[in-house]
């Protein structure tokens, strides 16, 4: 009888055992689970922003003409209104 006791204590030890190491894992992969979001998330916006750099270099090159001064001012311009959406853009996302 005594051994019987003994061998359930020893079986329910290793499952608390168990339990407590699948719950230690569980933590462990949330953390990193939750940490791979914030990381994709991070590069969502970071291609979102690569992806709107190249439309507006697009729409610069199409607005080329042959005149230096005016792709000059042309570009000035274009960077001006990147940098007043960049600002409303950040105003948004506060």
């Amino acid at each position: 009888m005594k051994n019987l006791v003994k061998n359930i204590e020893k079986k329910v030890n290793k499952l608390i055992q168990l339990y407590q190491s699948a719950q230690k894992e569980k933590e462990e992969t949330l953390t990193e689970n939750n940490q791979l979001i914030s990381d994709l998330s991070d590069k969502d916006k970071i291609i979102n922003s690569l992806e709107e750099k190249i439309k507006l270099l697009r729409i610069t090159k199409s607005v080329s003409t042959q005149d230096d001064e005016k792709n000059k001012e042309s570009r000035q311009k274009i960077n001006e209104y990147v940098r007043e959406i960049d600002k409303c853009i950040a105003l948004l996302n506060k």
